[in-house]
């Protein structure tokens, strides 16, 4: 026989193999049928959490619901994140749109897409969750039973006065390490209870082992964790800036009292700030501003850095791929009576609020959304929280999930004092705008170059400081105001609606005057401030 018809034949051979395995696959994930003989409810829900253990954790829960409701079946679509914002916007216009989706509201351009694709479930939210009868839980509210009340920037959106997600999990900034490296070190295992404690343990780590690196930093982890440091230390100064006393300081108080002449780059709290960030970056590897979060993350786990600093959805990751034990301890912050760094810190420091996490919401194209409902009422009850908690190794969102001993160490510390007004407070290194984060982060280099430093990291600063915050500044005045206007429209609707809405609506025209007030202000101080 001939090559070609050889050839052909293999590769008839290939095709009715290839469709022996599609039809074997379609039939064994063909619709079953339900008790009479219909087919199932399908419930199909989507995310982009990859980690480690994270899908098999959905699968556990969906599978014991499924147990509970043979009527009904729920489908899994994991989506990697890179692609998941064009994934989903395919989705959203077409006709086949999955029943919850995991959305990321919280971004300012996204909010208006709400109501156009999801459906609000405050009626739900304000109904008992069934699946909590017989516990502690058993009356309350379905949003009451949420570590914050069910409401937050992702779940509550204030300016359409609904709830709109529920959220699955919680999560923290955390200093993992490596527990072994620590006992080898030091004797005992016993992270650092302050900044200093955790700079001599840097020099502790380097001398251990030539390479070995103390933290394994990059420029990701550099910019969310630095700015909270910065802040928490300087937590007394910031206070100074708190004109109506409400214990906490907004991006107008602070940034209008620099215009105003009250503090400039040079004031000993802004260069207190700078030598914390430049310690701060000492401990890390080198060029670490040059590096992703990846790289970071392979030499933590390679054992060529003693820790890395992380957010605790990637705990499960890295759990499955070390070969040691893996602690956790909050950021060091410098202790009050610290002489180098401690001047202006306010001690103990808290977390912040206790937010719920991974937020998932109902499409308005749901063909199903009583079970949707009822399903994700089943992850966010009390047993359904504790079987996800357990098998993802993410923290739970429900009040009173027991939480496992090796989470223990994530749960946020509700203790102390909390300054900054998160919203839009101010970030000392991420500020009021684009122009002003452009500055701090491409001078940056200067700060730990071997001939740079506090001075000269300054003096790049200083040419362009001035111009930068008024233009960052005059770009939130505009928007504030043109939200200030769409949102009088809501309220003075909303003014006459039943008693209910009436109060909600006098309380949000109170915080709308203190609004008003800051815009007039800044827009005053800025009118003084910028060039002719």
């Amino acid at each position: 026989m001939s090559r070609r018809p050889r050839s052909i034949l293999a590769a008839l051979a290939l095709l009715a193999a290839a469709y022996a395995v599609s039809a074997l696959y379609v039939l064994h994930h063909a619709p079953a049928k339900a008790t009479g003989g219909h087919p199932p409810v399908v419930i199909r829900f989507v995310h982009w959490q990859l980690e480690s253990g994270m899908r098999e954790a959905f699968d556990l829960v969906a599978r014991r619901y499924m147990a509970l409701h043979p009527g009904i079946r729920v489908e899994q679509y994991a989506v990697p994140g890179n692609v998941y914002p064009q994934w989903l916007s395919t989705q959203l216009i077409g006709d086949d749109v999955p029943d919850l989706i995991s959305f990321n509201s919280t971004d300012q351009s996204q909010i208006a897409l709400l109501p156009r694709h999801f459906q609000p479930i405050t009626r739900w939210l304000d109904e008992p969750n069934p699946y909590n009868a017989g516990t502690k839980l058993a009356g309350l509210p379905w949003r009451l039973t949420f570590i914050d009340g069910g409401r937050n920037r992702a779940t509550y959106i204030d300016q359409f006065r609904n709830y709109y997600a529920v959220g699955l999990s919680a999560h923290s900034m955390r200093m993992f390490y490596n527990r072994d490296l620590l006992v080898a070190i030091t004797g005992k295992d016993e992270p650092p209870r302050n900044f200093r404690e955790w700079l001599e343990l840097g020099r502790k780590v380097r001398a251990h082992r030539p390479g070995l690196v103390h933290v394994a930093g990059a420029h990701d982890n550099t910019l969310w964790l630095m700015p909270t440091l910065v802040n928490q230390a300087l937590a007394r100064w910031l206070l100074a800036s708190d004109r109506e006393l409400r214990f906490s300081t907004t991006s107008f108080d602070f940034y209008r009292d620099q215009l105003e002449g009250r503090w400039n780059l040079r004031s000993p709290p802004m260069q207190a700030a700078l030598r914390i960030m430049q310690a701060f970056g000492g401990e890390m590897s080198p060029g670490f501003l040059q590096l992703h979060r990846d790289s970071a993350m392979r030499a933590f786990l390679r054992g060529e850095a003693f820790s890395i600093p992380n957010g605790t959805w990637d705990y499960p990751t890295m759990r499955a791929l070390a070969t040691f034990r893996i602690g956790a301890f909050s950021l060091p912050l410098p202790a009050a009576d610290d002489p180098d760094f401690g001047a202006y810190a306010l001690q103990p420091a808290s977390d912040g609020g206790f937010n719920s996490a991974m937020p998932f919401y109902l499409t308005r194209r749901s063909r199903h959304p009583e079970a949707a409902i009822d399903f994700l009422r089943y992850v966010t009850s009390l047993e359904g929280n504790r079987l996800f908690s357990l098998a993802s190794h993410w923290m739970p969102s429900v009040e009173g999930v027991e939480i496992e001993p090796e989470l223990r160490p994530f749960r946020q510390n509700g203790s102390g004092y909390l300054v900054i007004d998160f919203q839009n407070g101010p970030m000392l290194l991420n500020g009021p705008g684009e122009e002003y984060t452009h500055l701090f982060e491409t001078n940056l280099h200067v700060l730990y170059a071997p001939n740079g430093g506090v001075e000269a990291y300054t003096r790049a600063l200083e040419g362009d400081f001035h111009e930068a915050l008024v233009h960052d500044l005059q770009k939130q005045v505009h928007v504030q105001t043109e939200n200030l206007r769409r949102r009088d429209v809501a309220l003075a609707a909303q003014l006459h609606l039943d008693a209910e809405e009436q109060a909600e609506g006098r309380r949000q025209e109170s915080a709308l005057h203190l609004q008003e007030v800051q815009l007039c202000l800044m827009t005053a101080t800025l009118a003084r401030a910028a060039p002719p």
